[in-house]
């Protein structure tokens, strides 16, 4: 019996060596489709690559708010309601003054003679509404006399163009008409006697420098001349 345990022994042997083999190449296939199960965890790192440029997109758009915010210096038209500043040249009396002046002007050759000696004439002028007030006017004067005698006749005959110009200034209860009056024009005389006939023609150009106060009735006078102011006329 012994003999014959023996002879089985390497048999037995080798149909365990068989078996360990085959157990071995039935458990090898397990491990590999755990070594593929781990593979697709990499897909993950694909998604926040495409994330990064939403935030951008929302930072511009936040910037337009600020500029709404400088819409608010357009209250500055406000200022205009300063210009109530305007309300003090309106208290002026110089304010869209008018008057005129009336102008008394000495015929030489007609009061030699004792004829009517002064020519009497009405100038008018106006100030601006608004500082400086700037003064203005112009208006003629007309002088035509006859003196008749035994003798003959004498008649003088004058036309003289006045303008004014100049300023009204002051503070207010203060106030004054500075004025430069320029007269142009031409005086003749003719003188008809029965044995002489004469011309005598003249003409030329005067300055005066006037100054008033704003008083109706104020006077201002030299050598052969008379200017009286007259306001609201």
């Amino acid at each position: 019996m012994n003999t014959r345990r023996c002879r089985f022994w390497p048999l037995f042997l080798m149909i365990c060596l068989a078996a360990t083999l085959v157990a071995c190449e039935r458990f090898s296939p397990t491990p590999a489709p755990a070594a593929t199960t781990h593979a697709p965890t990499a897909m993950p790192a694909d998604t926040p690559t495409e994330e990064p440029p939403t935030p951008t997109a929302t930072s511009e758009p936040e910037e337009p708010t600020a500029v709404a915010a400088t819409a608010t210096p357009t209250s500055t038209p406000t200022v205009e309601a300063g210009g109530a500043g305007g309300a003090t040249p309106s208290d002026s009396r110089c304010a869209g003054l008018a008057g005129e002046l009336e102008i008394q002007v000495l015929v030489g050759p007609a009061e030699a003679v004792g004829m009517e000696p002064v020519a009497v004439g009405r100038v008018p002028f106006a100030a601006t509404a608004e500082p400086p007030y700037v003064v203005q006017g112009q208006g003629p004067i007309s002088y035509d006399d006859v003196l008749g005698a035994a003798w003959g006749t004498y008649a003088v005959t004058m036309d003289l163009d006045f303008v004014v110009e100049g300023e009204c200034s002051g503070q207010e209860g203060g106030e004054q008409l500075d004025l430069l009056l320029e007269m142009t024009g031409e005086q003749l005389v003719v003188v008809d006697a029965e044995s002489f006939q004469g011309e005598y023609p003249w003409s030329g150009t005067q300055t005066l420098d006037l100054t008033f106060p704003l008083e109706d009735g104020a006077t201002a006078e030299g050598e052969g001349w008379v200017v009286v102011l007259h306001l609201g006329s």
